[in-house]
């Protein structure tokens, strides 16, 4: 019996106002979830106002677990808007966020490119230990943390004390990573995640929304190749108590409905304690 819980993402419907995360956290309460990840954007939208952003969430009965930041390569974006950000997580009982490297496209990251998201992540995990926050490196396709390598030099960089890994199944394939290999690998630095599955078509990006690229071949959870039950098995091993959290960029049937879709695969694939 597993000891994670089951949470979505609720950036797809949309970062600019407050009525769009009202109706993203309609959605997903009337989907079954409790906990919710959302973007920095949000943060930007309640204008660092925890109490207003902690009223809304409790209006509706659900609880912010992370939010997701994105590097650019700017300096002040990168580091200074987290540290920035830090109180209003921290006032919200947050103790995860996620790390999306600089973008690139068609090519590795060169060793500079590496270098400089290194010192990033350090640099914002030496901030938030003072707030008792893990940033968690997330990896995605057309960034400079996609191929395997890339993530292991990440990683063997980092203090297993003060960063952590937060694996997304959908673009480790779309990076040519095995998923279930590579959560095997870093198992015990695992402290968040994001599920989504993939077919094998390929990637198909469909520009870009909340400041990152978006797809339309990820899938539903169940939907695609994805290994679901190879991982949380992993999960399990390692006592992962954390957070299963799923998530869709682009939706064919809408976005309550694709949150209804992997939180009954959820249920029927991970047998929670």
């Amino acid at each position: 019996m597993g000891k994670a819980k089951f949470a979505y993402t609720v950036w797809q419907w949309g970062t600019d106002n407050k009525d769009q995360f009202v109706q993203a956290l309609k959605d997903i309460t009337e989907a079954g979830y409790e906990y919710f990840e959302s973007v920095k954007a949000t943060i930007n939208v309640f204008n660092n106002d925890a109490s207003a952003f902690l009223a809304t969430c409790k209006e509706y009965g659900v609880k912010p677990i992370g939010f997701y930041f994105h590097f650019s390569g700017n300096w002040d974006n990168d580091v200074e808007d987290v540290k920035r950000k830090l109180p209003f997580m921290a006032a919200c009982d947050i103790h995860r966020m996620n790390l999306q490297s600089t973008g690139l496209i068609g090519r590795p990251a060169t060793q500079e490119e590496l270098d400089y998201n290194l010192k990033v992540i350090n640099a914002i995990a030496e901030l938030a230990k003072e707030f008792d926050i893990i940033p968690c490196v997330h990896t995605h396709y057309n960034t400079t943390v996609m191929y395997e390598s890339e993530i292991d030099f990440i990683m063997q960089n980092t203090d297993p004390e003060l960063v952590a890994f937060g694996p997304d199944t959908a673009h480790l394939i779309a990076g040519k990573c095995d998923p279930v290999k590579i959560i095997k690998k870093y198992s015990d630095r695992v402290k968040f995640t994001h599920l989504k599955d993939i077919t094998n078509d390929g990637m198909e990006a469909a520009g870009m929304q909340a400041g990152v690229e978006v797809y339309t071949n990820f899938r539903e959870l169940g939907e695609g190749i994805v290994d679901f039950p190879s991982i949380f098995k992993i999960l399990d091993d390692v006592g992962y108590d954390g957070f299963l959290t799923a998530e869709l960029d682009r939706s064919r049937f809408g976005n309550k409905e694709s949150a209804i879709m992997s939180m009954k695969y959820l249920k029927a694939n991970y047998k929670q304690s």
